[in-house]
C-alpha cells in the first residue's frame, strides 16, 4: 500500500491554503468531500460541530486514503480529525489535489 504524498504536519507547505483553512475549515471540508463524492454543503456544516465532527472527517478521510491507495485504520484517521483535524485536512487536501483558492 501507499503512503501520504505530504507528511502531516507538512501543511505549512501551502500557507495560503492553511491559512483558509484555520479561517473556515468549513469551506475547505466542503471542498475536500466534494473530491471523494460526498456533500459539500453537510460536511461544511458539520465542520462547526465539534462533536460529530471528528466522526463525519474520520470518515471523508478514509474515503481519500482508499482513493488513494493508502492503508491507514479508522481509529487513526478518527484520532487525527479529532487531535490535529487542520493538519489531516491540508494533508488530504493535497493528496487529492483540491484546489482551495481559485489560482490566477
Amino acid at each position: 500500500m501507499g503512503s501520504w504524498k505530504q507528511p502531516l504536519y507538512g501543511c505549512f507547505s501551502d500557507i495560503g491554503g492553511c491559512l483558509v483553512t484555520y479561517i473556515a475549515p468549513c469551506w475547505t471540508s466542503g471542498k475536500l468531500a466534494e473530491s471523494v463524492g460526498e456533500d459539500c454543503l453537510i460536511q461544511g456544516i458539520l465542520s462547526v460541530c465539534p462533536i460529530v465532527y471528528g466522526y463525519f472527517r474520520a470518515q471523508i478521510r478514509q474515503k481519500v486514503a482508499k482513493k488513494n491507495g493508502i492503508d491507514e485504520s479508522f481509529l487513526i484517521s478518527f484520532l487525527i480529525s479529532c487531535c490535529i483535524p487542520l493538519c489531516g485536512v491540508m494533508q488530504e487536501v493535497s493528496e487529492q489535489g483540491v484546489q482551495i483558492m481559485p489560482r490566477s
